[in-house]
């Protein structure tokens, strides 16, 4: 198991690794989400922050997000959009999050934020989340316009 950032040698393993979060996790908020979309913005952004976890040569798992300045203190905030893994590779998403976590303290980010979808297992990944020193800071409403 390895965590490295994004290259384009697992560009299909992404494609599919966001069609399997959209089918799992997002499907009830399809009108909002296009997949190719997340694809591309994966593919074209700062490649630093997309965290791949490699298993034997395969890119099975990946926590991806944007870094920006926080106004609340002006520490660096690194926000995550997507963190998934492939299901017979969960137990190494953990791991993921804590290497990525180092990845982020030893580039000078100072705040994580995760995210919960609402009808994704909503009360076990809170739980989750505060019992690795999360804190809930805030909710989202969302509609299409």
């Amino acid at each position: 198991m390895r965590v490295e950032t994004y290259s384009d040698r697992y560009f299909l393993d992404v494609v599919k690794l966001v069609e399997n979060f959209h089918h799992e996790a997002v499907g009830e908020y399809d009108d909002l989400l296009d997949p190719d979309s997340v694809i591309e913005t994966i593919k074209s952004s700062d490649h630093e922050n997309a965290f791949l976890l490699t298993i034997e040569g395969a890119c099975q798992g990946i926590l991806f997000g944007v870094t920006f300045k926080s106004l609340i203190n002006g520490g660096t905030v690194f926000q995550e959009i997507i963190w998934y893994v492939n299901e017979p590779f969960r137990r190494y998403g953990v791991r993921l999050l804590h290497e990525v976590e180092k990845l982020l303290k030893s580039r000078g980010v100072s705040i994580m934020i995760m995210a919960v979808l609402e009808n994704s297992k909503t009360e076990k990944l809170k739980s989750f989340y505060e019992l690795l020193g999360f804190k809930k800071m805030e909710t989202h409403y969302v509609r299409s316009l």
